[in-house]
């Protein structure tokens, strides 16, 4: 693998900015260095890696936002199609503002899927006109963009808002427009449930409900702050799923005493007694950084977010994932509404957007190609790249440290941690041969010839 240390972009160089405390709330005085990401302009259908946009086509920062998602290597993204702002009177259409809006995202190397979401308010959506209008939204959608906008995912968290996350009301919604979409464009997938938690709950309602190949998709958003997604305990879904949203359910219900891909699975079995289980993309998903209950480090944070994204894409359950968001919502540290972004509100990097960028130099246009172990206390997952006599690594253990073996040979094997730091072990007979590496909470990618193993150790390493 070349050198990383290559100059910077004016956006990845973080210098220490004189700003009065009146004007931000947050300063960086850190730098790290990345390499251009490898394929800027490229559109990657398969790539597992996308962002939810959170803006609209009038948004004044949409060209320094976009750059931003390119520099990151973001591939997708998740695009509000408002209703309420394209259709302002009843029949009437303003496509244009989106139509150069997916000229731009493509043109910064991003796809991106249609959120059909928020009625106007002259439609009532409990009534028969209301689902007839929005097939019509969708339908009309559907024909414009088809073959540049082909995936479009029907409302957002209606198991909390939709009509009170009833879910014979989604369950009508969705029946009728996923036909409609499917019959104005065979070739475009429809996302479906798009649910607030792995709900499996609320989807056999729903399920039982509709025609089961009314969608194509999966979607859900597996919020746990403060927890890691290895954790077998999930505070977010016991003090908002259980306590405030499903009173009837206790503190044992499974969900809380399971980690994020036990709680796939969950979804995955619900799917399965309906038919073959829809693939699954977690439409939603951050480590707030409030300082408040509930938040993170911003360090712990940016670790977060690559052993998130690695475990979704190395367990073969999850296709995609699409962070919650790009920049912070507002200055408010103490707001987990506002510190959601892998960047400030200024778009100033905060760690995870580096740790992220990094994830994707080292990550984009490999697949997984095995796990030489995955879990409970150390993770080693590989990937490669098509026709490479190169693997790449990452490995990391949700304890403070842990420790695995890995065969070496002349070639030497790099190492980099998430921002890209750099160290070479080469080939000694003796000492490196068999090489004992530190593992800990931040991960760490290594790079070698093809047939690396790893093999897990006794602490402290022998």
């Amino acid at each position: 693998m070349k050198s990383i240390l290559l100059p910077l972009t004016p956006l990845l160089l973080l210098a220490v900015k004189a700003t009065s405390a009146a004007e931000s709330t947050a300063q960086n005085t850190f730098q790290v260095t990345l390499p251009p990401p490898p394929f800027a302009d490229a559109l990657r259908p398969d790539s597992p890696f996308g962002i939810n946009t959170a803006f609209h086509p009038g948004t004044a920062d949409l060209d320094a936002r976009l750059q931003a998602m390119q520099q990151a290597g973001i591939k997708w993204g998740r695009q509000d199609f408002n209703w309420k702002r394209i259709e302002k009177a009843k029949g009437d259409f303003e496509w244009e503002p989106y139509d150069q809006l997916v000229e731009n995202c493509h043109r910064h190397g991003v796809l991106i899927f249609g959120n059909l979401t928020y009625n106007p308010a002259f439609y009532d959506m409990r009534t028969a006109e209301g689902v007839d209008a929005y097939c019509a939204f969708a339908r009309a959608a559907v024909q414009r963009y088809a073959g540049k906008v082909d995936d479009w995912q029907i409302w957002n968290e209606p198991n909390l808002g939709y009509l009170g996350g009833k879910p014979e009301e989604y369950a009508r919604l969705l029946a009728a427009s996923g036909k409609a979409i499917h019959e104005a464009n065979p070739k475009a997938r429809v996302l479906g449930l798009n649910m607030a938690f792995c709900d499996a709950l609320w989807t056999e309602k729903v399920l039982k409900l509709v025609p089961y190949d009314c969608f194509d998709i999966a979607c859900f958003h597996p919020y746990r702050n403060p927890n890691a997604p290895e954790d077998n305990f999930d505070w977010w879904v016991l003090d908002q799923y259980v306590k405030r949203f499903h009173k009837e359910l206790t503190p044992e219900f499974p969900m809380v005493h399971q980690s994020f891909l036990d709680q796939t699975d969950e979804l995955i079995n619900m799917m399965g007694k309906f038919g073959k289980p829809k693939p699954l993309w977690v439409t939603e998903m951050c480590f707030n950084t409030h300082i408040h209950p509930y938040g993170v480090s911003e360090l712990r944070s940016a670790d977060l977010t690559v052993r998130f994204n690695l475990l979704a894409i190395a367990s073969g359950k999850i296709e995609k994932v699409f962070w919650w968001t790009l920049k912070d919502g507002g200055q408010k540290q103490f707001d987990a509404a506002e510190m959601v972004g892998l960047a400030r509100a200024d778009l100033t990097p905060k760690y995870a957007y580096h740790a992220y960028s990094f994830m994707t130099r080292m990550l984009e246009g490999k697949k997984w190609a095995r796990n030489d172990s995955f879990g409970p206390d150390v993770y080693a997952v590989v990937f490669a790249g098509e026709g490479s006599d190169e693997e790449t690594m990452v490995l990391w253990s949700p304890k403070p440290f842990a420790y695995v073996r890995i065969r070496n040979t002349e070639k030497g094997l790099t190492f980099y941690d998430v921002y890209g730091t750099k160290r070479f072990v080469p080939y000694e007979k003796v000492r490196t041969s068999h090489l004992p590496v530190p593992l800990g909470e931040s991960p760490i990618y290594v790079v070698g010839p093809k047939g690396l193993k790893a093999s897990v150790r006794p602490d402290p390493g022998w």
